[in-house]
């Protein structure tokens, strides 16, 4: 927030800043270079390729976000059936905590934000890489943007391009995959500006493969580049997104608009998986390949906004008013699980010949309706305090036709809130709590299960937590916060089918040092401690564990980045990433140990007659961790192997 009056709002289209202000952690209108030097926190930054932070898209604060379904594309809401091309995805930032408190209506659990190639200039970006350098075959990649205007500066076009032909995965997998994307904008008068968006992501893999043990012991380490699965299994996916915002420049004491209406689809011929069961000591496992063929995801999200604002010399009001509809339909493939039989993950599995295609039961289908209207207060004072209280009234239409028995319905309507408060206690001292009820997607039944590719109901969770933030020097802050997380946790039932069988509960406390310690030494650490609890008849009865399946309690990061004084454009880094003990069965009989990975880097910067250029040197697993990982369906993964990475990048 100014210390100063008039007061004024942070950010040009975006309805909704105080509290962030307050805090002194608005971001910068443009994505930068290096997100390690520049996250601002501990908690989660992505551009590119690159990231830094304790939580990434699809893990916070010990909740899958994908499955969450919190989303915003530019600010807009946004229903995720699959993510925007990255030929067009400039940074992603995960807005958790302290960075969550200025959003207008948020949900539990945090959000993703996604941002799209800015048009605001003209500029052009090539970056050439290869993502195995120490192989004979370094899989290279090619990712490339640009951004024209107009000579009155009222349209722009950004357009991007990101493209593998062969590509490798942690599994030993072969894959390519290319994404295309536009990015038009459009000023229309002094005050209305349109931005469209239109992706297209085709991405055609080996299928994964997953482990299951036979008993309590750890399971033998098979080579991590051995291709294990059938050769003919297959992960075929085209991905698209499109649609329209349009938004007023934000203006002091008058009304400013935002509408949307953006669409995700997913089109998978092709989803199957490998799951090696009941894994011996020695290796041996029964080996079975789920093959899933013609599954469909589609998704519109539309949503209104109108807000006022009072902005004096000392204090600003805004009142916020919504309107969202949201439409998913699910198409769940054709499954069959074809018997392999034994086999060894150590020296490796037969081969027989694969299915034309899936002859499981017909397709089962289901849809959700989901109407929402809420109304939205913030203030905030030009001595550091500020206020966001919202509430909404959500109703949803649930519909399915499984793959027995009749077609169903059922309606519901809950209403959401959330509030937040941000007080200062001093110059550099500033306090905040916050508490929020939304409704989240539901999850899918992972390929192990009956019900596989099964989409389960929304839920309702709640979050409540209580922050500080030092402000220790201009560049250089400190972030704690306590929280709490409930909501129905989903598990297998006697007959293997998933679904919601009990409560969970993540409480803890997160902490996150992120600036510079010198004029050439950058830090972003952070770790995260929580107590994972489920409670229902299942644990209380015995048959089930007090702790999730695949969740870990602990995570703790630290990062350096080193500009090298006697080198000029030269910077090296280095990260250590520690991922806590795992439940890896039902009745928290035995867990995956927890284990640390640290990653090398280096990168220099020049210029190349008049262009800026980097090249950027990356080791991901220098000392070659080799680990096991529990997920929430029981399946296990290993930790990817060592890789050297090496890009070239000319322009910005």
């Amino acid at each position: 927030m100014r210390s100063t009056p008039p007061l004024h709002r942070s950010t040009p289209t975006r309805v909704g800043s105080t509290l962030l202000t307050s805090l002194g952690l608005a971001c910068g209108a443009h994505a930068q270079e290096d997100p390690t030097h520049k996250a601002g926190d501990a908690f989660g930054h992505r551009i590119g390729q690159e990231s830094i932070g304790l939580y990434s898209e699809s893990l916070v604060r010990g909740f899958n976000l994908q499955e969450s379904g919190n989303y915003r594309l530019e600010d807009a809401y946004f229903v995720r059936a699959a993510n925007p091309s990255d030929a067009v995805v400039e940074a992603v930032r995960v807005r958790v905590g302290s960075q969550a408190l200025d959003l207008d209506f948020p949900a539990p659990s945090g959000l993703v934000d996604y941002r799209l190639i800015a048009g605001d200039r003209e500029r052009s970006k090539l970056e050439l890489g290869f993502q195995h350098l120490s192989d004979n075959n370094p899989r290279p990649y090619l990712r490339a943007h640009a951004a024209r205007r107009s000579n009155d500066g009222n349209l722009s076009l950004a357009a991007g391009f990101i493209g593998s032909h062969s590509a490798r995965y942690i599994f030993g997998n072969e894959a390519e995959y290319y994404g295309i994307g536009l990015v038009p904008r459009a000023r229309l008068g002094e005050r209305w500006q349109i931005t469209g968006v239109l992706t297209r992501y085709e991405h055609q893999y080996q299928a994964d493969v997953g482990f299951t043990p036979a008993g309590t012991q750890p399971l033998p380490r098979p080579e991590r580049l051995r291709y294990l699965g059938q050769p003919w299994s297959r992960y075929d996916t085209r991905n698209s997104t499109y649609g329209l915002i349009a938004a007023t420049t934000a203006r002091d004491n008058a009304w400013d608009y935002r509408w949307s209406s953006l669409y995700s689809g997913v089109n998978r011929p092709r989803s199957d998986f490998n799951l090696f069961d009941a894994v011996q000591t020695d290796g041996r496992a029964e080996a079975a390949t789920v093959v899933a063929r013609g599954r469909r995801i589609e998704a519109w999200g539309h949503e209104a906004v109108a807000s006022y604002d009072w902005t004096g010399a000392c204090q600003r009001h805004e009142l916020t008013g919504l309107a969202r509809l949201r439409r998913s339909d699910y198409r769940n493939p054709h499954v069959d699980h074809v018997r392999i039989g034994p086999a060894s993950i150590l020296e490796g599995t037969t081969r027989i010949d694969g299915p034309d295609a899936a002859k499981g039961a017909p397709y089962s289908t289901a849809a959700i309706d989901q109407y929402e209207f809420g109304l939205g207060w913030q203030y905030q004072h030009q001595d550091g305090f500020a206020l966001n209280l919202s509430a909404r009234r959500a109703n949803i239409e649930q519909r399915s036709h499984p793959l027995t028995g009749p077609r169903h319905s059922r309606a519901s309507a809950a209403w959401l809130h959330n509030a937040a408060l941000v007080a200062p206690l001093g110059r550099r001292t500033t306090i905040f709590a916050a508490t929020a009820r939304g409704i989240e997607e539901g999850v899918s039944a992972p390929e192990n299960a009956i019900n596989a590719y099964e989409v389960l109901p929304p839920i309702l969770a709640r979050q409540h937590e209580l922050g500080v933030k030092w402000q220790a020097r201009p560049d250089l802050a400190l972030l704690a916060t306590a929280f709490a997380i409930e909501k129905p946790s989903p598990g297998f039932d006697d007959n293997a089918v998933y679904r919601y069988l009990t409560d969970v509960s993540h409480r803890g406390v997160e902490l996150s040092l992120a600036g510079d310690l010198g004029e050439r030494l950058s830090i972003v650490a952070g770790i995260t401690q929580m107590q994972l609890r489920l409670r229902g008849e299942p644990v209380a009865d015995g048959s089930m564990g007090k702790r999730p399946v695949g969740r870990s309690a602990r995570q703790a990061l630290l990062n350096l980045n080193y500009h090298l004084a006697s080198v000029p454009g030269l910077s090296i880094d280095a990260d250590a990433n520690y991922y806590g003990p795992r439940p890896a069965d039902a009745l928290n009989r035995f867990h995956t140990p927890g284990y640390a990975v640290l990653n090398l880097g280096a990168r220099y910067r020049f210029d190349w007659a008049g262009t800026p250029a980097a090249v950027r040197l990356r080791i991901n697993n220098a000392t070659d961790r080799y680990a096991w990982i529990a997920g929430t369906s029981g399946i296990q993964i290993y930790e990817p192997e060592r890789r050297i990475m090496l890009s070239l990048t000319l322009g910005d």
